[in-house]
């Protein structure tokens, strides 16, 4: 008898890694030969961390077939497999391993990974535009934090919803302001087409209130663009974040210059009390400080601890470039003043 080791494997455990590594031939006979589309694979995975443990995810065909090639996701989908199912992670109850993402259908890894042929395909094949997995994440929140504009332009022209809420009490354009993407073009690119479908949303399209910031939609440019991050944990110095605020601190100068452009509030202030000159200047972001200095941003604000940007660098040119002018009095005069040597003549004239 074979182990579990060296056993041949299955048809179907070759059907996801046809799909896995885009095998379009080995893929098409497989399903031919009656291979199950919607058989789920059980992947066990090691975490060495603090408390080290085993985990198994599940996930399908589908899941890995929508982050790679659009023929062998057609063929899946031709076969019928089903377009909305959830992977899952197993972990036996270690709390740790519940921020895993996990609960996402095939959109969100064809999102995530920036297919934005197979999210369209997807979509037609009758797959939900906002479907949300174990944090609330939707896929325009992966297109977002991921910053892959093509995939958010497809999701928000079928009718994502932009202001829908994650675990952190973040949107898509929160999502896309903490962006790790250092592709600067495409952040604006996708700024823009986020900001104007959130401008343009139609409250009415949504039946959900709770799933809104707040349970109201700002449609006007000036709300929008300043929303907050609703986080519900008081630690999380984020956790009232505007897009703005997001953007000095994660660094996206790009995303800086477009957000003033369009009328983001400069003198925005976090629970702390920090402006976005604060946040850039004690991220030592020198570009970014420019920016907000040209822009009108105050040197002598203060936090609630009574600091000012200066004083909550540790980049010393950042602080001697940040300190306050300093303020002269306006001295008003009752009349001639005359000075110590003036003085001194009179006193002598006077004695003649």
């Amino acid at each position: 008898m074979l182990s579990s080791f060296t056993r041949s494997k299955s048809r179907q455990e070759r059907l996801w890694d046809a799909c896995s590594y885009g095998r379009e031939l080995t893929a098409s006979k497989l399903i031919a030969e009656g291979a199950n589309p919607n058989w789920r694979s059980h992947v066990v995975i090691f975490i060495l961390c603090i408390q080290p443990a085993f985990f198994q995810y599940e996930c399908c065909p589908i899941h890995v077939a929508s982050q790679g090639k659009a023929s062998i996701l057609k063929m899946l989908l031709d076969a019928g497999c089903q377009v909305d199912s959830l992977d899952a992670v197993s972990h036996g109850g270690i709390s740790y391993l519940d921020e895993l993402q996990h609960g996402n259908t095939a959109i969100h890894h064809a999102a995530m990974s920036g297919h934005a042929d197979n999210v369209l395909m997807l979509l037609d094949a009758g797959a939900m535009v906002d479907p949300c997995n174990q944090n609330n994440w939707t896929p325009l929140h992966n297109a977002a934090y991921w910053n892959h504009a093509s995939v958010s332009k497809v999701l928000l022209s079928r009718g994502a919803n932009p202001f829908k809420m994650n675990k952190d009490g973040r949107n898509a354009l929160h999502e896309l302001c903490r962006s790790k993407s250092r592709d600067a073009v495409g952040l604006v690119d996708n700024l823009c087409a986020i900001l104007d479908a959130m401008t343009s949303w139609d409250q009415a399209k949504e039946s959900n209130g709770e799933q809104l910031n707040g349970g109201y939609t700002p449609t006007t440019p000036e709300n929008v663009i300043n929303i907050r991050c609703e986080c519900k944990n008081d630690w999380d110095f984020e956790a009232d974040f505007t897009p703005l605020l997001f953007a000095c601190y994660h660094g996206h100068l790009a995303l800086v210059q477009t957000l003033l452009e369009r009328g983001a509030d400069i003198m925005v202030t976090a629970q702390n009390g920090w402006t976005p000159l604060h946040w850039a200047a004690q991220r030592c972001h020198a570009d970014i400080v420019e920016v907000l200095l040209e822009h009108g941003a105050s040197r002598s604000v203060e936090d609630l601890r009574g600091d000012m940007p200066c004083d909550v660098t540790n980049d010393i040119g950042l602080r001697e470039c940040l300190i306050p002018e300093p303020v002269y009095p306006n001295i008003v005069s009752n009349g001639y003043a005359t000075t110590d040597e003036e003085d001194d003549d009179d006193q002598a004239t006077d004695g003649h």
